[in-house]
């Protein structure tokens, strides 16, 4: 198992608010801190943690007023970021390079 994998799941083990989907998946709302090209956004949206075998390990943020798709990625795989973990126990996000934003961060706090 990957590093980002196993930060994926200690994550998802931590979490003590969640709903479970009937497909395994599951979901929580957190406070999203996005950085990239020296902006940083934040705000409250729903979070999806993949949790089926081929897709085990995908991120997906819904879309907010002030973080959507229209200006950063909301869909995260642990192929392309690299997964951490704060040591407040917070989901952090590091992608590199990206064509549409180029470096950036996101720190996904449960609440």
């Amino acid at each position: 198992m990957s590093n980002s994998l196993q930060v994926f799941a200690t994550f998802r083990d931590s979490l003590t608010q969640k709903e479970e989907f009937i497909n395994g998946d599951e979901s929580f709302t957190a406070k999203i801190i996005y950085k990239w090209h020296g902006q940083t956004q934040q705000e409250t949206l729903t979070v999806k943690l993949s949790l089926t075998t081929f897709e085990y390990g995908q991120v997906h943020i819904d879309e907010g007023k002030k973080i959507n798709s229209h200006n950063v990625h909301m869909d995260f795989n642990h192929y392309y970021q690299e997964y951490f973990t704060s040591n407040d126990g917070f989901l952090i996000i590091k992608g590199k390079n990206s064509p549409k934003i180029g470096d950036y961060e996101v720190i996904i706090i449960p609440i």
